[in-house]
């Protein structure tokens, strides 16, 4: 039924869209040589009706509206508007001039402001390419694209968190992430905005840019606006993107040796340094008394961590629908994704439903409305690092004679008719099958999101204007997690927990402009306005603990006894009041002042109130002096920017917990101080930069330096030990980022039927700790068994220590007796840092007739990463590096490790070379493992290249759908994350990490494998 009537919405939009048409024809041509140019894009005004020219300049395009008017535009011309009024043919000449340069962008409040008039840096970003080549996480999607944006995926599988950093670390214990708005409104992220909404997206870099945001927007602020709806008639289009995920397993295993240690094998062993693997019949691992067979052939098996993974999926459809007249205008889509990772069982259900309302009440006062429901459901998404519920930590450590049909087959009853996991070594801490934790540990989320505002505009007179808006972002989320019982020590008897959650943001703001030309010269605009910032949050669970009655009945009620807690969350409320203005001359000189006060509830009274200013100075000199032709644009630019910025709730009173036991429970207080005399932290930033572009736009450089120094970092020094608690929350630090970023754009060739374009962008950051603290140099801001994260003062921001190797006064290492290095007892070695020396991207367009090209290359240069998971499975003996001295003979610093040298101390006291034979599992039981596995040795450089999109698309020329139902069809071809040019991580992925924490960055444990994306895109217009 419902199928029925989505057929027929359908059929009454298209037949009306039909009965209004009237086409328009015409001829486009470059006005210098007189040639017809391909590949112009014709818009009509306010709407998403559109076609392109075909080989010799030719289009014909659909209106409903007399009143209608068409917009032509094309890389390196300026655009032209035309009216069609009672025409049927209208022929353009577009020119390569400085109007191709008056690019108009969104800046704060959602207020459109010419770039050249910009006194600070901003990016845009192409949002074609985001319904194309489709990212689950729409900002998964600008990675490569954006000079100074650093973005790392958490592997929690699809429907993953990402990592976005813009210009380096600034906060030692906070989020250096950048604030996201949406449609002029702060939003609490866009990783589940529907692409196809999307109108354009705009990176704000750093305070100078997003100063006016207010304290969240110190990391500078990513801008989204969202499509509206049309004017002229009803457009109808639909999307449909299918994207093949394929797992790439980059690490290299070994297939010579199997299960067992020093040479002889044992069926319950998790290690592969076992014998050779030779086909002999062995004793069978499986404890299950109901198998086949007691034996079966010692033999490799190449294939049976590849066997486990699948190959993941991305579907993605959008219907849009827009229409309207000159007053009211309305904007409908419904997007529904399905998908599903590489890790079998991990899979996404989104809905996203999106409504938008303008409508102009008088002809002064007009409303403007939204609301997008997104609904997204994910099935087992994945644990990450250490965590024994993850499947890929067990599937990477298999031995290498274990069969997929052997471990695939991964329960079974038991004599007393209990489920039991089918594994080698029944009860094992910390070893699993690998299908059972896919199939027996679930964890399933469900996500309600609602997004919606609604402003009111008024012209009170010419030039003079009034905005109220009222904006809400409010997520309730559900999950219930299930762990059958034999998931030894995670839970012997089985487990059962639910739990609900619920965040909301309320913004309430205003704001008064006036804008007025006192003469021909002079140009002014001021703005004044205010915000009201609401955020409350809760969350409740409830679990049956490991003490479940009846085995695998997974309700609450199944357990002696429920453990429940509840959150009552981090309400925080913040108001603000600000004004920002400019000062044009000529429109060539521009000055900029913004000035904004917020009281935050997290700070001490007499400190809750915090002022800061920005100013900023522009000079498009290529207006001001005459230059030779060929110099195009010439545009000279600096800001001073200050930002404050608070800290969460209940950092001003020690806090209480309330705790089931005893007779009445128990109450236990924070162990952290609270200090009532906290100051707000503070960013300053300055920042220089200059535009730049040559031979008619063909060349162009953008090119921009930066410095930034954030004071009164807010985060914890120790107290000693009978005080009564364990840390004291307090001020101090300071973090410098300092920074170029050049973006440079080249168009190699620009002929009628053939256009080639270079974006190329490159950053360099330097982050360091000045100062933190006299009482505490040094924070560790995270820890693992592997390595310590640290801030240290004087040293750059991220610093990683672990144990490292004990090296003599000359630093040669110290070999023991056994011929295997000594290390040291903590984590006192420094091992590496991940910020990388620099970033960059390179993307190239091509355009031939009807197709299009774009390529898109990243680059990463420096930097390390510290792998848990290589620390483990090499240990384990699974992987090829291992197989090198599993007889023995191996001289550390000699045949082996040559890089090093190696030294055996004497009786005296004295050292000489080494000459200590070893073997392999010696050396790499000792070196890794879980417990105190040495970060030396499995610390790798970040630095790579990879082939990061690619997108093929062809437009069926508008003369071919002549008769048809159709306005417009394409097709695309797209690919994400094909391959590594160069990886000098190796089975590693750089941008993979454990999760989105400071600390989590240039940390591998156990991630699933990068997957290699690839599917087309088709869209129709109706």
């Amino acid at each position: 039924m419902k199928k029925r009537l989505l057929v027929f919405f359908l059929a009454l939009f298209t037949i009306q869209a039909m009965a209004q048409n009237r086409t328009i024809t015409g001829t486009v041509t470059d006005a210098d040589a007189d040639a017809p140019l391909p590949g112009v894009s014709i818009l009509v005004k306010g709407t998403n009706t559109g076609t392109i020219t075909d080989i010799d300049g030719n289009y014909s395009v659909d209106v409903t509206d007399p009143s209608a008017v068409l917009v032509f535009s094309y890389l390196g011309y300026g655009k032209m508007e035309r009216a069609v009024g009672n025409n049927s043919e209208i022929n353009v000449a577009l020119e390569a001039e400085e109007s191709a340069l008056s690019e108009v962008v969104v800046t704060a409040f959602g207020l459109e402001r010419e770039k050249k008039a910009l006194t600070y840096t901003t990016q845009e970003v192409n949002t074609e390419e985001l319904t194309q080549a489709r990212e689950l996480n729409v900002v998964n999607s600008l990675s490569g694209k954006v000079a100074g944006l650093s973005i790392n995926r958490s592997g929690t599988g699809v429907g993953g968190s990402t990592r976005v950093v813009l210009r380096g670390n600034r906060s030692i214990s906070g989020d250096s992430q950048p604030l996201y708005i949406v449609d002029g409104v702060p939003a609490k992220g866009i990783e589940t905005i529907n692409p196809d909404d999307i109108e354009s997206i705009n990176v704000l870099k750093g305070p100078n840019a997003a100063a006016l945001y207010g304290s969240r927007a110190n990391n500078g602020a990513i801008v989204v606006t969202t499509k509206r709806g049309s004017e002229g008639g009803f457009k109808v289009s639909l999307n449909t993107s299918y994207m093949f995920d394929q797992p790439l397993i980059m690490t290299d295993f070994q297939n010579e040796y199997g299960q067992g240690s020093n040479g002889v094998y044992s069926p319950t062993s998790e290690f592969s340094w076992g014998p050779a693997l030779d086909g002999s019949t062995v004793a069978h691992w499986s404890p299950d008394p109901n198998r086949a067979t007691d034996s079966y052939s010692y033999s490799a098996q190449p294939n049976n961590v590849s066997d486990f993974y699948q190959t993941g999926h991305n579907l993605a459809t959008t219907l849009a629908i827009s229409g309207g007249n000159d007053r009211n205008q309305t904007y409908f889509s419904y997007t529904f994704t399905d998908a599903a990772g590489v890790v079998p069982g991990n899979e996404l259900g989104r809905h996203s439903i999106n409504l938008r309302l303008t409508n102009k009440l008088t002809d002064k006062l007009t409303l403007d409305s939204k609301i997008n429901y997104i609904r997204q459901d994910i099935d087992n998404q994945l644990s990450t690092g250490e965590n024994y519920r993850n499947p890929t930590r067990h599937i990477l450590r298999l031995p290498r004679n274990i069969t997929t049909s052997d471990i695939s087959n991964f329960e079974y009853i038991d004599e007393s008719g209990l489920l039991r996991q089918n594994y080698f070594n029944p009860g094992s801490n910390g070893g699993a099958n690998p299908y059972w934790a896919a199939n027996r540990n679930l964890k399933n989320n469900t996500f309600d999101r609602i997004v919606a505002f609604s402003s009111l505009n008024y012209e009170v007179t010419d030039g003079l204007t009034v905005l109220g808006r009222v904006s809400m972002d409010r997520t309730f989320s559900t999950g219930e997690e299930i762990l059958y019982n034999d998931s030894y020590i995670i839970a012997q008897n089985g487990y059962y927990g639910v739990s609900q959650a619920e965040s909301m943001e309320i913004n309430t703001d205003f704001l008064v402009s006036y804008e007025k030309s006192l003469s021909d010269d002079w140009y002014f605009n001021i703005n004044a306005g205010g915000n009201s910032r609401i955020n409350r949050n809760s969350s409740l669970s409830s679990n049956t603990g490991q003490n479940m009655v009846v085995p695998n009945y997974f309700a609450l009620s199944n357990t002696s006894q429920v453990v429940s807690s509840y959150g009552v969350g981090s309400p925080k409320d913040v108001n603000s009041l600000y004004a920002f203005g400019q000062l044009a001359w000529k429109n060539a000189i521009f000055l900029d002042i913004t000035a904004r006060n917020d009281w935050s509830s997290t700070l001490p009274k007499e400190n809750w109130s915090f002022f800061y200013p920005s100013v900023g100075l522009n000079a498009v000199i290529s207006d001001l002096f005459e230059f030779p032709s060929w110099f195009t644009f010439a545009k000279a630019r600096g800001s001073f920017a200050e930002v404050g910025n608070d800290t969460d709730p209940y950092q001003l009173q020690r806090t209480a917990a309330f705790a089931a036991g005893g007779i009445g429970g128990y109450v236990s207080l924070s162990t952290q101080l609270p200090n009532t005399n906290l100051l707000p932290e503070t960013t300053r930033s300055i920042e220089l930069g200059a535009d730049l572009r040559f031979l008619d736009n063909r060349l162009g450089v953008d090119f921009t330096y930066y410095k930034t120094n954030s004071f009164d970092q807010l985060f914890t020094v120790a107290l000693p030990v009978g005080s009564g608690a364990s840390s004291f929350f307090t001020n101090g630090g300071d973090i410098q980022n300092e920074g170029i970023e050049v973006v440079l754009n080249i168009t190699p060739v620009r002929r009628a039927d053939f256009d080639w374009n270079i974006t190329t962008n490159f950053a360099r950051n330097i982050s360091m700790v000045n100062e933190i603290n006299d009482e505490r140099p040094s924070i560790v801001v995270g820890s693992d068994f592997l390595r310590e994260f640290r801030i240290e003062e004087g040293l750059p921001f991220g610093e990683v220590y672990s144990r490292g190797y004990l090296r003599n006064d000359d630093g040669a290492v110290i070999v023991g007796d056994n011929g295997v290095p000594l290390t040291t007892a903590g984590k006192t070695v420094r091992v590496g840092n991940y910020n990388p020396i620099w970033t960059g991207g390179i993307q190239n367009t091509f355009k031939y007739k009807n197709f299009t090209a774009n390529f898109t290359i990243d680059f990463r240069q420096g930097g390390s990463i510290s792998s848990f998971t290589n620390a483990v499975i090499y240990a384990d003996g699974v992987t090829e590096e291992t197989l090198y001295g599993r007889d023995g003979g191996l001289i550390f610093g000699d045949n082996f490790m040559s890089d090093e040298t190696a030294v055996m101390q004497l009786a005296d006291g004295s050292y000489v070379p080494n000459t200590i034979e070893t073997t392999a599992e010696l050396f790499w039981v000792n070196m890794g493992g879980r417990n105190a596995p040495i970060g030396e040795v499995f610390s790798v450089s970040a630095t790579n290249i990879r082939m990061r999109e690619a997108v093929i698309g062809y437009a069926v020329p508008a003369s071919k759908l002549e008769g048809l139902p159709l306005s417009s069809v394409s097709i695309s071809f797209v690919a994400r994350n094909l391959f590594f040019f160069l990886n000098e991580a190796g089975n590693i992925d750089p941008d993979v990490t454990t999760g989105t924490s400071a600390s989590a960055v240039g940390f591998d444990s156990f991630a699933p494998p990068t997957a290699r994306s690839f599917g087309f895109n088709l869209n129709l217009g109706f």
